[in-house]
C-alpha cells in the first residue's frame, strides 16, 4: 500500500516519533482527540534505532514486542500529511496489532529500501529526553513543505534540515534559523 490511496477507514499505528503527542499534532496540523488513540503492541517485532538518525525502524524479531500507538478515525488530510512526513522511506502495510484486550488490523509503516539499523533498541522515553527538543523545530519546518513539494524533494529537504540543525550553535538558534522554501507552489504531491 502506498501514497494516494483512500485510507480514511483504516486504523493506523505508529512506533516512533509519531507516538509523541506534540509530534503527531505538528504532523497532522491540528490537535487530536485523545479518544482516537490507544496504546498497543506488535508481537514478533522490535524497534531499533536507525544507524545515522534518532528515529526507529521496525524490525522482525522472534519473541519481540514493539510498543505502538494505534490511531482511529483519522481524516484523509491527516493521513496525507502523515504520508508526507514519512517521505516514502517506509511502506504502509497491514499488521495484526494488540490493543490490550483484543487483536485488530491496522496499517503501519515498515522499512523501505536503504534504511539500516544500529541494532540498538529504540525507546520513546529515551528519545523524548535526548532528542525531542531538537526535533520539534525540525518537524515544524519540514511540515511547512507539505503540499509544496514532491516526496523526492521532501527527502532532500529533510537531509538539508538535519544538516542545518546539527550545525546550529545552540538549541535556541536551531529554533529560529530562518529558511525560505524555494519550491514552486504549482507543484503538488
Amino acid at each position: 500500500m502506498r501514497h494516494g490511496q483512500d485510507l480514511e477507514d483504516q486504523a493506523l499505528f505508529f512506533f516512533g516519533s509519531l507516538m509523541d503527542p506534540d509530534v503527531l499534532e505538528i504532523v497532522i496540523g491540528r490537535s487530536i482527540n485523545p479518544t482516537q488513540l490507544m496504546s498497543g503492541t506488535l508481537k514478533d517485532y522490535r524497534c531499533e534505532r536507525e544507524i545515522k538518525e534518532s528515529y526507529p525502524v521496525l524490525v522482525p524479531h522472534p519473541a519481540g514486542e514493539a510498543n505502538i500507538l494505534i490511531a482511529h478515525d483519522l481524516t484523509q488530510a491527516d493521513i496525507d500529511r502523515i504520508l508526507f512526513y514519512e517521505t516514502g522511506e517506509y511502506d504502509l502495510i497491514p499488521f495484526t496489532v494488540h490493543d490490550g484486550t483484543s487483536q485488530l488490523q491496522a496499517l503501519g509503516f515498515t522499512t523501505g529500501e536503504g534504511i539500516n539499523t544500529s541494532g540498538d533498541t529504540w525507546s520513546l522515553n529515551i528519545w523524548q529526553k535526548a532528542d525531542k527538543a531538537n526535533f520539534l523545530p525540525m518537524a515544524e519546518r519540514f511540515m511547512q513543505g507539505y503540499g509544496k513539494m514532491t516526496i523526492s524533494e521532501a527527502l532532500i529537504y529533510w537531509d538539508e534540515l538535519v544538516e542545518e540543525f546539527e550545525n546550529a550553535p545552540t538549541k535556541e538558534a536551531k529554533a529560529v534559523i530562518p529558511r525560505v522554501l524555494n519550491i514552486d507552489p504549482s507543484r503538488h504531491i
